[in-house]
């Protein structure tokens, strides 16, 4: 039994079956490759749950879609469980896998937006009512009572043929947004039948398919019910449930029969951050801290929750009893076993990146990256470090998320590794990008830890590494992943003594003071600051002293470059108070900003007093004051409508602006750097690129670029 996770590690009884710990993932439909393009699950999906079961998972919860799916364009594939020929399928890539590790699989019968009833030719969007919360988000059809009874039994149905194939479980899926959610929520609910008005009548569909599917299956088979007491939604209809309506209903479905409460937060069309980094771990356990105070079932709470400490925290204080959640097991499908055994320190835990869900949900794209877990998509049909049977000495050069993934696996995968890094620590960019982003630093921990655990990886800090150098080395193999090369500005002023480039940071953390430097006071600041956090860098101490000091960023910045670097840093001075201007020369601010993140963080800049917002601006010059710019701003009809000509373009035209910064930062991201890789090649050294040298990405495509660079060798 776990001493660090005493709750958290321990066995919880659900109705028949008995989870090994508390923890359950939440479903999410992987995308295709996973299952194929007839809806079939396939081996990489087997593969994808038998890692998590074999992590020990308490419960692996998966989508099942209760009809044939003959037409999916624009949807994520789903396994089927429309009658018995489903079966043997669902069965030897799903069930098979999971139990192989005596572990749980719970079937989510699938109704969130779309169903497809007899004789029609594709799914479409139905709910109680054609209401719709945004516009993007809308074309729902008025369910028929006739529908309505058609789609308990087509649930029902699923749910049987998932019993018959060995599901441990059902998941009734009456949240986030779905069909049932829409009939409990008066926001989208104005039907006038036994389906509307009331709470009762509302709440009947979802109360009728619990009932319907406890007779189905019998009195000890686990139903497990995924809400969203708490849905943040409001139409001119009204809004959505209120907590006390929520209490209730949690009442009633256990009446109705439901075995453990699988809360959610929010809806699909929900404006509110939900799983962002800004919301901090446990921040959603309120909600499951009061439907406990009427429940009488396990009630398990969703969404941020990454970390085990905070987790069993929260079991600790009766705030819930299960943890669900999914991005934890994407990071590390061992995570549960790791809590069992108390292996805190290989635990690799989810940076809140959003990959997975920007990927899946947003984009409408399959599984494939995770910011920390290179294992996804076609690597999973391949052992995660196939061992080789020609060991290599591997030269790695570089050492951010590409060159430490492609060391690491290079090492496990049997060869003999030697990691070069010209500044005084391991990390990269991702120990500059910790500043910002705090939850990288968690990923820099547990690498740095891993790095330890081989001792076959011997790791050569502040050496550059030249041609000359991998000549005398003289390797089987290099793997180059020494990052971009920054992208600077080419305007009068730009190497004026008040202009900073995201990398003059990062080289004054590997303890090279930038060149070219103008003004005394910068030129000595620079080289004390070089020398000082050369032997004394921490992300958290960086993110203090910038609240504390006006060096190198003063109280009045303007950023050049609204991507990610500029956002970010943008994020930093709002909140330790800088006046603070961004421009951006293409139309958005954060246009590369993940999906989850951006509404969010440009909101929060709309917001701020202390923050302006320049998109369609370009600089001409730079001065000591500020960036003269040339702005192009729309124009307007009389009643404040933007005007657009006989072709719909908009009107615009041109103004001066001036943005005033003391400090002026330019973030304009990297481009390629293929120097070091093209002078390999020309030695006939067998040599491959990962990361932002090759192709300037984001963290966890440099993740899985060092993996896949490592297993070609």
């Amino acid at each position: 039994m776990s001493k660090e996770y005493p709750i958290l590690g321990s066995p919880l009884k659900v109705n028949g079956v008995t989870m090994r710990n508390r923890m359950i993932t939440t479903s999410m439909s992987p995308g295709m490759g996973y299952v194929d393009g007839e809806n079939h699950p396939t081996e990489m999906l087997a593969n994808y749950l038998e890692e998590r079961a074999a992590g020990g998972t308490g419960m692996i919860i998966q989508t099942i879609c209760p009809w044939k799916r003959t037409n999916i364009e624009g949807l994520h594939p789903l396994p089927c469980a429309y009658d018995d020929s489903c079966v043997d399928e669902l069965k030897t890539y799903m069930v098979d896998p999971v139990h192989k590790h005596d572990g749980l699989i719970c079937a989510q019968i699938y109704c969130v937006h779309d169903l497809k009833f007899e004789g029609e030719d594709k799914e479409s969007a139905y709910g109680p009512s054609d209401i719709a919360v945004i516009p993007m988000m809308g074309g729902f059809k008025a369910m028929t009572l006739e529908q309505i009874a058609e789609f308990k039994k087509m649930f029902v149905n699923a749910t049987l043929v998932c019993k018959k194939a060995g599901f441990d479980a059902v998941e009734v899926m009456a949240g986030v947004g779905g069909v049932m959610s829409r009939f409990m929520s008066q926001a989208t609910n104005n039907r006038t039948d036994q389906y509307g008005g009331s709470l009762e009548n509302r709440a009947r569909l979802t109360l009728e398919i619990i009932r319907e599917v406890r007779e189905a299956v019998g009195p000890d088979y686990p139903i497990v019910v995924r809400w969203s007491p708490v849905d943040f939604i409001k139409t001119a209809n009204g809004s959505g449930l209120s907590m006390e309506e929520s209490l209730q209903i949690a009442q009633w479905m256990e009446e109705a029969g439901l075995d453990m409460h699988d809360l959610s937060v929010g809806w699909h069309e929900t404006s509110v951050p939900l799983t962002t980094k800004g919301i901090e771990d446990g921040h959603w356990m309120y909600i499951s801290e009061q439907i406990k105070t009427v429940a009488k079932k396990p009630v398990g709470q969703g969404y941020r929750n990454t970390d085990p400490t905070v987790m069993e925290q929260n079991l600790q204080d009766g705030k819930c009893d299960v943890i669900a959640g999914l991005r934890y097991s994407i990071a590390d499908p061992a995570l549960p076993l790791k809590v069992m055994e108390d292996r805190t320190a290989e635990m690799r835990k989810c940076i809140v990146c959003c990959r997975c869900i920007d990927d899946v949900v947003s984009r409408g794209k399959d599984l494939v990256y995770c910011g920390v877990n290179p294992h996804l998509g076609a690597e999973l049909l391949h052992p995660m470090y196939p061992k080789t049977d020609h060991p290599k000495k591997v030269m790695v050069i570089g050492s951010g998320p590409a060159g430490l993934n492609a060391a690491l696996t290079a090492a496990q995968c049997g060869h003999k590794v030697d990691l070069y890094e010209e500044g005084p620590r391991i990390g990269g960019c991702v120990k500059m990008s910790a500043i910002f982003s705090p939850y990288h630093e968690r990923y820099l921990d547990y690498l740095a830890h891993q790095m330890k655990e081989h001792p076959e990886i011997t790791v050569h800090l502040k050496t550059k590494v030249t041609p000359e150098l991998v000549a005398q080395v003289k390797p089987d193999a290099a793997i180059v992943a020494v990052g971009g090369n920054p992208v600077g500005i080419d305007v009068p002023g730009s190497d004026g003594k008040n202009v900073v480039m995201s990398h003059d940071f990062l080289e004054m953390l590997n303890g090279h003071a930038p060149k070219g430097k103008k003004g005394l006071f910068n030129k000595i600041m620079w080289k004390g600051g070089s020398w000082f956090l050369k032997a004394h860098y921490t992300p958290s101490f960086a993110r203090e002293m910038t609240a504390k000091m006006t060096w190198p960023i003063s109280r009045e910045v303007a950023i050049i470059g609204g991507g990610l670097p500029g956002c970010e840093l943008g994020h930093l001075c709002m909140e330790t108070g800088r006046t603070t201007g961004i421009i951006e020369e293409g139309k958005k601010i954060g246009y590369d900003v993940s999906p989850s993140e951006r509404f969010g963080l440009t909101s929060q800049f709309k917001k701020a007093e202390n923050v302006s917002l320049h998109p369609l601006t370009r600089v001409v010059e730079i001065t000591e004051q500020g960036v003269k710019c040339i702005t192009t701003v729309p124009e307007k009809d009389a009643n404040g409508k933007p005007l657009k000509d006989e072709n719909g373009k908009p009107v615009t035209h041109e103004e001066d602006l001036f943005v005033p910064g003391k400090t002026v930062a330019v973030t304009l991201g990297l481009s390629e750097n293929h120097e070091l890789y093209e002078e390999l090649l020309r030695q006939n050294v067998e040599v491959y690129m990962a990361g932002d040298c090759n192709e300037p990405a984001r963290i966890a495509d440099a993740t899985k670029a060092g993996y896949v660079a490592a297993c070609a060798l």
